[in-house]
Parts: C-alpha cells; structure tokens; sequence
C-alpha cells in the first residue's frame, strides 16, 4: 500500500494549506472509513449524503491515523491535529492514486461491461495468480471512490493487478481509466444497466469503450464480440494498439468451438487451443465468456494453457454472485448482488440448464437502474423468455409483478406465486427448502435479496 511522505502526500493532492505536519513522515495505507483506522493512515473526508467524514477526524487521529485531509471551506477544522487542506477531498483520493500509480511496475489490468465483470476479475485474478503475484479490486469497489482505493491499497510487490471499473454515468470512464491506465483492457458485455443515465446502448457501448482512453501505447483490448453493437463501435474505432475479440459468433478472433454443463460445472473448447478442453468450477454458460476473456489475459501475460487450467480450478468468486448453496433438500443459487435484463436472462437459463431433475424455482426481484424503461423491460423477460424446465416464478416488487403478468399472460405451464414483502418470501422458501429443488434467487442490489435466503 501507498507508503508516501507527508511532504509527498501534499504535493500530490495539491494542497492548498497545511497543518501541524511532521513532512517526512510516512503514511501506511489511506482509508475513508472511520471504523477501519489503524495505525499512521491517511483519512480522507468524504461528504456522502447522509454522513460528513470530517465529523470523524478527531476520532480517527485519536485512533492512530497520523494524518487528515480537510476541505478547505468546511468550517471548524480541529486546531490541534495535523491536517493537509485541500478543495475537494474525493478529487484529492483520485490525485493521490494517479501519482501512487505512476510508481508502481505492476501490470494494470482493468475489466469493464455491464455485467460479468466481477466474476470475469475473479476468474482472470486466479488465472494470473498461478505465476504472478496478483491482487484484485476486493467486492465491488469499482467507482470513483472504489478504484483509487484498489490502487493506493496494492503493495508496491504486485505483480499484476486486476481492477474492475463501472460507471453509471457519461464521462466516469474517462476518471478511472486516467487512474488505472491499463496495460490490458478487458470489456465484457453490454446491456441496459443504468440505462436511466445513459439513455440507449449505444451510448453505453461509447462510454464502455472508453476505457481504452487510458489504455497503454502497447496495451491490449479484449472485447466480446457477442455484445450488442460493441463490434461495430470498436472496428469504427479502431486502435493503435492490439485489439482481439472473443466469443461464439462467427466474428471472434477467438472463437467458443463448444460448451456443455456437467453437474459440478462447466466444459469448453475453443480455438486457442482446439483439441484441449477446459473445465471451469462454475455455474452458468456465460461463465465461459469471462472465461475466455480470462484465457487471452493469461496468455498475454506468457501463462500456458496447463497453467490457465490451473487458475480456472482454484477460481473463487465475489460472494452473492452464482453460489451455490445446499440449505436442507435443496440446492440454491444465490446471485443477488445485482440484475440487469441481460444478467437476469442468463441467470433463468443457468437454472433451465443445470443437469439436475428437479423441481426448480425462480424467485425474481426488481431490477434497477432502468429508468422510465424499466416496465417495458421487465415485461420484455416475461414475454421472450421461454423459461423451459422451470416449474414455478415467484416474484417480488412492482416491475417483477408487470414480469409476472406477462408469463401468465402466455399460459404456460408455470406456477406464479407473487409476494410483497421479505418476511413472507422468506418463510416460503423456507419451506420450500424441506423438499428436494433448485432455486434461483436473483434480483438488484437494492432489493437485498440474499435476506430471504434461509439459514
């Protein structure tokens, strides 16, 4: 982790006053959170919108932390405690990290898309491990607060890191990847996440795209030729630099040749290697994109496939995403960190496929960040979905509701059970576990689903 100077610290952020500073003092490590000092960090102020982090500051030097910034026009900076002034505490986060990355000589690989790139971190963090001292962006800390922390958190022996960066907005890219700078960027799909900012694909492919703004003169993009539009774009726009795609269209430079889901995962050939097949330890077909996207990452990085092989079994993903849990008789796949149309779709057809003659339910929740579009796109998986060898849906909250309608709506043979609140959901599918099933449980962060999800 960052280890700078005091005098260092403030040069960096651009500060506009000091105090009480011992200059060449060394800071370990910077945090925001208040409840996670420990001894000589730097705190950082935030002002969210519930919380102001200068409330905290005197608490946090009392605690260990050997210094803090301060906003220069808020009011009653503690006299008595050293302080670094500067305009904007976040902005000073992100200068601080741009400068802490330019000393490293770790390889910076940054993954985008709209869904998939969590796990597609994960998997290319194990395939990497196998030779490199690597470290990845920890849950989901992927924003403008989340990366700069990644960075000034790797220690300065990192061989390689892997940094998930999402935006929700026009021009956060180009922030992220001016901090990252990536030697390989990896995009991973596109879909109608936070299309209430975006307003259509397209400009979510644009904004996607972006990351290779900061992306290094002799870098690498690996995108997947399966996302809508994203192929176009990137051919329109097109780079100095390498650009490869991946995926089973006909279009991909590294092309699925096969796939096929066993009880214990997921196997696959393709045509990096086409007479070896590789076994990933996870649910779902679209694992095998983030796995491929991980394969062209490892050989890049002068990984074999033997090696490759080696990452995929001891690949271990962020929790809530596709776990699966036995709670008495049944078997429940926990994928309720977060949904957007596409991800939602790819889950029910992970649940359809799996190898296992059972009864499976769907247990669905809103997905957000849609907008004034989020009806239609609701009702659009109850339409088009074709939910083969799933038995029951339940559903909770009013766009899963619109969701329900359309499934009944087909008379399929489907049994829909439609709840309103948590406690009641979660004393069904208690019940439901006393019996031999699958369940998926899949819905938005915001829903906090994984509360229902029984003991």
């Amino acid at each position: 982790m960052i280890t700078f100077t005091l005098k260092e610290v403030a040069t960096a952020v651009k500060a506009v006053q000091v105090q009480n500073l011992e200059e060449e003092k060394r800071i370990n490590g910077v945090t925001i959170d208040s409840r996670t000092v420990t001894r000589d960090n730097l705190f950082v102020p935030i002002i969210g919108e519930r919380v102001n982090g200068h409330s905290f500051v005197k608490d946090c030097i009392a605690a260990g932390a050997c210094c803090s910034l301060w906003k220069a026009d808020e009011p009653n900076p503690p006299e008595d405690v050293p302080l670094i002034f500067v305009r904007d505490p976040l902005v000073a986060l992100q200068r601080l990290a741009m400068m802490y990355r330019k000393t490293l000589r770790t390889t910076f690989i940054g993954v985008t898309g709209s869904s998939g790139k969590t796990s597609t971190k994960d998997i290319i963090a194990s395939v990497c491990s196998v030779k490199y001292r690597t470290e990845k962006t920890q849950g989901n800390k992927n924003n403008e607060i989340g990366v700069p922390l990644t960075v000034l958190g790797l220690d300065a022996k990192t061989q390689v890191a892997v940094v998930e960066m999402g935006i929700s907005d026009f021009k956060e890219m180009d922030l992220l990847t001016a901090i990252v700078q990536p030697h390989i960027a990896v995009i991973t799909s596109i879909s109608e996440s936070h299309i209430d900012n975006f307003h259509s694909l397209e400009h979510i492919v644009e904004e996607k795209y972006a990351i290779t703004k900061g992306l290094q003169k002799n870098g690498i993009l690996f995108y997947n030729v399966d996302a809508p539009y994203l192929d176009d774009y990137a051919k329109s726009h097109k780079l100095e630099q390498k650009m490869i795609s991946y995926g089973s269209g006909v279009k991909a430079n590294v092309r699925i040749s096969s796939n096929r889901l066993d009880l214990d995962g997921l196997r696959f050939t393709c045509s990096i290697s086409k007479d070896k097949e590789f076994y990933l330890p996870l649910l779902g077909v679209h694992q095998i994109h983030n796995a491929v996207a991980a394969m062209l990452v490892g050989i890049s990085l002068s990984l074999t496939t033997d090696d490759i092989q080696k990452g995929f079994d001891s690949v271990v993903l962020t929790n809530n995403r596709t776990q699966l849990l036995r709670v008495r008789e049944a078997l429940i796949i926990d994928d309720t960190y977060n949904a957007n149309p596409n991800s939602m779709v790819m889950s029910l057809k992970m649940l359809s496929d799996y190898p296992l003659e059972v009864k499976k339910v769907a247990v669905l929740g809103d997905m957000f960040g849609l907008g004034n579009q989020a009806p239609m796109l609701h009702e659009r998986i109850g339409e088009s979905y074709s939910f083969k060898d799933i038995d029951e849906v339940w559903v909770i909250g009013p766009n899963s509701q619109l969701m329900a309608d359309k499934i009944e709506a087909r008379k399929m043979n489907v049994v829909i059970r439609r709840y309103e609140d948590k406690d009641t959901l979660k004393k069904a599918l208690t019940a439901q576990t006393m019996s031999l099933c699958m369940i998926l449980v899949k819905a938005s962060r915001a829903m906090a689903l994984e509360e229902v999800i029984p003991d």
